[in-house]
Formats: structure tokens, sequence, C-alpha cells
């Protein structure tokens, strides 16, 4: 009997629910048709997005050393290959990408559309020519206003080049399109496998390509360039050692020679120990200049063995549909919003009312 009786009360919840609605269609059928015609312009207005991915998986940053033979070679003269975790991982990646230098970079990078009519740089790409989505750009507009008024009042008027993009020295415009730059990018580190995703996207699936690819190739060269950065030093001051010891030797086997030249059959004991003293000051000459040139070697070859190695699991193509939402889905998904938020408001209009009426009158 007591489960009857629970079964008939949500029956005729059920039944209460219904009728409110049916009551209230009106409403609900004029909200969901705006919702509709809202939809509507908002989807077939929108700009589509084009997004262009690469996958690279670089170079592990922990390294056994060189065995063998160059290892070897490199502990005689004193180098040691070995080396210990890098200061730059591959998790740092996405915080180096979206650093102020690293977008600088970008904003000079030269694209052109899928149909052929723009060839230009990204930043005047962006600020002039770009499809803007109207419904943001209106959204936008106010705070934009305020933040031109202020640098009216202000007099700021930012670098003297709108387009030389100096990361010390950034106007408010510049910061706005550099964040919307920052915005198209993406970077996923896999942790497990250190394998990078890389994405961009843009309305033109040209310009999200070359981007993409300008994203990854600058990366890599920001990386390389701090992980060879000591063995270059090394390198250059081991060359210039080098020629150093290079012309010494030379300078050494010179007056040797001419000495031996111009006291060809002496044997005067004078001229004999000053011979024997500059064959030796020779022979040492062309010891340290065979040592110099072995460490130079050795350098070069640290040089080569420290600079990172990315390989392109997926490189970059131009994609032949839109990412974003097609329009019939966001039609679809704002006419169902529309719906739902209407039936809400009908079932939850009259408890909220009476709930608040309760908390301002408990006695009633």
């Amino acid at each position: 009997m007591v489960q009857e009786k629970k079964a008939v009360i949500k029956e005729q919840d059920l039944l209460e629910l219904f009728s409110r609605i049916l009551k209230r269609k009106r409403f609900i059928i004029i909200f969901t048709a705006v919702s509709f015609v809202f939809g509507a312009v908002l989807a077939f207005t929108s700009v589509k997005e084009y997004t262009v991915e690469i996958v690279v998986s670089p170079e592990s940053s922990e390294s056994s050393g060189i065995s063998g033979n160059l290892g070897s070679l490199a502990s005689m003269v004193g180098l040691d290959f070995s080396t210990s975790a890098d200061a730059i991982y591959p998790l740092l990646y996405p915080d180096m990408v979206n650093s102020l230098p690293f977008m600088c970079s970008l904003m000079n990078t030269r694209v052109s559309t899928s149909d052929g009519l723009i060839d230009t740089t990204y930043s005047y790409y962006q600020a002039k020519l770009q499809k803007k989505y109207w419904f943001s750009e209106v959204v936008k507009a106010p705070k934009r206003g305020i933040k031109k008024l202020i640098r009216l009042l202000k007099k700021d008027n930012g670098t003297g080049d709108p387009f030389v993009y100096d990361p010390y020295r950034l106007s408010e415009l510049q910061l706005i399109q550099i964040e919307g730059l920052s915005n198209k990018i993406n970077v996923f580190v896999d942790k497990k496998t250190e394998v990078i995703t890389l994405s961009f996207k843009d309305p033109d699936p040209e310009v999200a390509a070359i981007m993409a690819q300008t994203v990854e190739t600058e990366l890599e060269k920001k990386v390389v360039e701090y992980r060879t950065r000591k063995a270059q030093k090394d390198c250059l001051y081991m060359e210039k050692l080098y020629l150093e010891s290079k012309a010494d030797y030379e300078k050494a086997q010179a007056e040797y020679a001419d000495f031996v030249d111009h006291n060809r059959n002496v044997t005067q004991e004078r001229v004999l120990i000053e011979k024997q003293r500059l064959e030796d000051e020779k022979n040492l000459k062309n010891t340290l200049y065979s040592q110099w040139a072995q460490q130079l070697l050795m350098s070069q070859a640290k040089l080569q063995h420290n600079t990172p190695v990315f390989t392109t699991i997926k490189p970059a193509a131009i994609p032949a549909k839109p990412s974003s939402l097609r329009r019939l889905y966001l039609l679809v998904l704002y006419t169902a919003l529309g719906f739902f938020i209407a039936v809400g408001w009908v079932l939850l209009k009259e408890p909220v009312n009476k709930a608040i009426l309760k908390l301002k009158d408990p006695g009633k």
C-alpha cells in the first residue's frame, strides 16, 4: 500500500509539472523560437577556424655520455661528455612559447592566404586583414573603448612604429595583439613520452599551417641555442687558442729554417747551441699546436653531441575542413539551450517565489 501511494504521488507530481508546462507552452515556444533565430544569426555569421597540428619528439635531455674511442680521447684531453639534467626540458616548452620574446619573434612572420590575395607579415594580417567574429568584437567593444579613452587622456601612443615588437617596450595595442596570438597557439607535452603537440588555429588554413610550422621552427631554434650555448663558447675559445698556437708554430718553424739556411757548414759551438734552442722551441710549439688541434676537434664533437634533434612525427599540412563546430550543430545547440532554459524557468519560477516569500515571512 505504501509503495502504491508513493507511486501515485510521483505520478501526480509528474502530471502537475506537465500541466504547468502546457499552460506556459506559448512562452516556451516563443522563447525557443527567439533562441533559434539568435542561434541562426550567430551560427551563420560565425567565422570558420582551421587548426593545424604538428607532433614532434625531441631528443632526450639525459645522456649517458659518449663511449668508445671518442669517449676515451675526450678523457685524455680533459673533456667530460657526460651531461646532467637540462635546465630546460620539454615540460617547460609551453612556457617558452608563451613568453613575450617568443611571441614577438612570431609577429613578423611572412604569411599568405589560401586565395593568394594576401602576402604580408602576421602582425599586419592580424591587425588589419584577419576575419573577426562580429559578436566577440561587440562584446569587447566597451572595454576597448574605455582603454582607448584612457590612452587619449594619457597621450600614450606606445612605441614609435606599431609593427616593431620590442618585448621590453610594447604598447597596449601590441599586448592585445600578442594576447590574441597566444590564444591561437596550443602546446601540449605528454609527460610520459615527452612527445610535443603544437597546434595553431586561424580563419585561413594556409596561414594556420605557416604559423604552426614557424612555431615549431622557432621552438627548435631556441632549444638548440640554449643546449649548445656553452659548447659553442668552448668551441670558439678552443679555435682561438688553436689559431694562436698554429701561428706561433709557423713562426718558430720559419725562424729555425732561416737560421739553418744562414749557418750551413758552420761548426761553432755557439751556432750549434742556438740551432738546438730554436729546434727545441719549434718542437715545443709543434706539441702545443697538436694538443690544441686535438682539443678543438673534441670541442667540435661535443658541440655536435649537445645539439638536440627534433623528430617530426606529424608535419604541418593545410587542413581541408574547419575545426570549429558546424553551423547546423550550433543552430541545434542554441535552440535546445533556449528550450531547456524556458522549461526550467517555467518549472522553477513558482517554487523559487514561494521559497523567497517564506524566507521573508516565515509565519506564512
